[in-house]
């Protein structure tokens, strides 16, 4: 876990309270590559080392300098060892000692905190959460950096989906199971009401795999394609092996091929030191926080990862 203050928490099933973790500096992101924990740390002004946590403390590998850019979205490969930094002009990507930097084919406006990354093939698909505001999707070429918003709107209303920069935050990618070429994306955000869908992008073209209605309706908006105005909300997505999970407002979501996915209601949240957190589910952990109100008025909401 990371604090705001750049400090690093862990807490194991066995833990009743949170361990404090040592670092040289502030850490500014974190993700886990080939098992292990990544962290970008800033230790002095304009640089930012990559850190690899092991079983005696921390594995120091390259520095990179920054000069008036901020950090956009941070992500790991889910398979191999491949780093990837969005900075507000750059792409970064780590790969043991390797660095490599290509310029953006444009600058990214500010986006009110660090985004998600992911590492696919030819490219780094990021998603951005800005509440009420949207966020959306962006696909980024990894050889030259150009950059392109990828987003469909069926309806063209206002906020048509299924995924609308300007109104959907997107708060998790992954790579598809079934479709090597493709990605899955969580959409969620609760602003006086709630609305979110599960989608696919395969190159630039986007699908809806899943929604949910909530059980009350506001007496306004029309039906999208089907999608009724309040639906359920996912601010959560990982993939374990062939498996994809969705954390909705509600519960959890298993997606494994079949034509509905399997639904478990939340567990239940244990206090250890402070934190609300949950290890009943095999192989994921769930956290409960309330970092997403500072963009919308979700409450608090959990976010989840995979052990």
């Amino acid at each position: 876990m990371m604090g705001d203050d750049g400090s690093l928490l862990s807490l194991s099933p066995a833990d009743l309270k949170p361990e404090r973790l040592k670092i040289d500096g502030k850490a500014v992101a974190i993700c886990k590559s080939a098992g292990r924990l990544v962290a970008i740390i800033q230790a002095e002004k304009g640089k930012w080392s990559i850190n690899w946590r092991s079983s005696t403390g921390w594995d120091v590998g390259p520095t990179i300098a920054i000069d008036n850019e901020s950090l956009a979205a941070f992500g790991c490969a889910e398979e191999g060892s491949a780093i990837a930094i969005v900075t507000d002009h750059r792409l970064v990507e780590v790969e043991g000692a390797r660095v490599r930097a290509v310029k953006l084919s444009q600058k990214l406006e500010s986006t009110f905190g660090v985004g998600t990354a992911l590492i696919d093939g030819n490219a780094i698909w990021v998603g951005f959460n800005l509440g009420e505001w949207g966020g959306g999707l962006r696909r980024i070429e990894r050889s030259d950096g150009k950059m392109e918003i990828v987003e469909k709107n069926r309806s063209g209303e206002l906020c048509g989906g299924p995924l609308n920069t300007g109104c959907d935050p997107v708060n998790g990618i992954v790579a598809s199971p079934s479709k090597p070429s493709c990605v899955v994306a969580a959409i969620g955000l609760v602003h006086m009401m709630s609305h979110g869908r599960i989608v696919e992008v395969c190159d630039t073209t986007v699908r809806r795999v899943y929604f949910k209605p909530t059980d009350h309706q506001p007496p306004y908006g029309k039906p999208d394609e089907g999608e009724p105005a309040s639906t359920i909300a996912f601010f959560g997505l990982t993939r374990v092996g062939n498996t994809v999970w969705a954390l909705g407002t509600d519960g959890l979501y298993r997606f494994d091929g079949a034509s509905s996915p399997q639904f478990r209601p939340l567990p239940t949240f244990e206090n250890r030191g402070g934190y609300q957190v949950s290890f009943d589910v095999p192989g994921l952990v769930l956290l409960m926080t309330d970092v997403n109100q500072r963009r919308s008025l979700s409450g608090a909401v959990p976010i989840m990862a995979a052990r």
